[in-house]
């Protein structure tokens, strides 16, 4: 299409906070949280309603460039083509994208107002245990989600038959160093707050590093193999849901 003519329909579409979608030969200088120089090349240039900007080159998934809500857009005309000037000052980056060829221009007001729904986070995860603690162990049996200590909240927080509290702490993917070091810090922070030594550490995981169970043992705390619910899980349809433990 003509240079001319793009200019008309995305200032128009930016003055109706319309969302766009356009393919171009372009060449992109970025100053910010570094400096980027990128070459004349085929792109598609994503301009959001909220003047979120992305670039992207012909493969991949994530955007070569992009700038962040709220940036000031505006596009200038030069010698023989134009070029996209893109502004945060809130975060001192700016995008210069010199156009020099449109091959095709959409834009639409989209209205979107519906959250995302994620399954098999760890609060699934804890929202499962307390459900159905024989997970963790026949004896346990909780007392609270998401108790509050100076350090953060404890997944699942309860008791064993034998006295002993229970801290336990779900991750969704492979337990790591970390998640040791974390349990540990909430373990110790129990013991101070209930004064007592009689506090056990748990953590649930799928899986575990080999270096995270040797710490985890020589703390003489536990692991418990315990899956994510999947309810949203497409291929696994035997999997029981959130609401069936």
């Amino acid at each position: 299409m003509e240079l001319t003519d793009f200019k008309v329909r995305f200032e128009e579409a930016l003055a109706r906070n319309e969302s766009m979608v356009f393919f171009c030969n372009c060449e992109i200088r970025y100053s910010g949280r570094a400096e980027a120089f990128l070459a004349r090349g085929d792109r598609m240039i994503i301009v959001k309603s909220d003047n979120t900007v992305l670039v992207h080159q012909p493969e991949g998934g994530n955007p070569i460039n992009y700038m962040k809500p709220n940036s000031k857009i505006d596009l200038e005309h030069l010698e023989q083509h134009f070029v996209l000037r893109v502004r945060n000052l809130d975060y001192k980056d700016y995008l210069d994208i010199e156009i020099f060829r449109v091959y095709n221009f959409m834009n639409h007001k989209l209205e979107d107002g519906i959250k995302q729904e994620l399954a098999g986070s760890e609060k699934d995860m804890s929202d499962m245990i307390k459900a159905k603690p024989e997970l963790i162990s026949p004896d346990f049996k909780p007392l609270s989600r998401e108790e509050h200590t100076k350090f953060g909240f404890i997944d699942v927080f309860g008791h064993d038959k034998k006295g002993n509290l229970v801290v336990v702490e779900c991750k969704r993917y492979s337990a790591s160093l970390q998640c040791v070091t974390q349990l540990r810090r909430y373990v110790e922070k129990i013991k101070e707050l209930k004064g007592t030594d009689k506090v056990k550490g748990i953590l649930a995981s799928p899986k575990i590093s080999p270096n995270a169970k040797e710490m985890l043992e020589k703390w003489k705390f536990k692991w418990v193999r315990v899956h994510p619910p999947k309810r949203l899980e497409r291929y696994t349809k035997d999997q029981k849901s959130l609401y069936e433990w």
